[in-house]
């Protein structure tokens, strides 16, 4: 999962990893229960670094791809 945010100019890109949850809810949209190794730190980063709680999921692991664009491009990045 990864959350891209500006403020005044700067950009941050939040990058983590969880497991996609099956469920029985019928909510529509796009949407999935996601189980994180640490929520609690997850959430805590979430707030102290300004990011919403929305992020963008990809089927796969590309943490290392995410980081690797985020260098190129100057983003900051903070993986959780």
């Amino acid at each position: 999962m990864c959350r891209l945010i500006e403020y005044d100019g700067e950009f941050k890109m939040l990058v983590t990893k969880g497991e996609i949850k099956q469920s029985a809810d019928n909510i529509r949209g796009a949407w999935s229960w996601v189980e994180v190794p640490n929520l609690k730190f997850l959430y805590r980063v979430l707030v102290e670094e300004g990011f919403i709680h929305h992020a963008s999921m990809i089927h796969g692991d590309y943490t290392e791809a995410i980081i690797d664009a985020c260098r190129l491009l100057g983003i900051e990045t903070i993986v959780v």
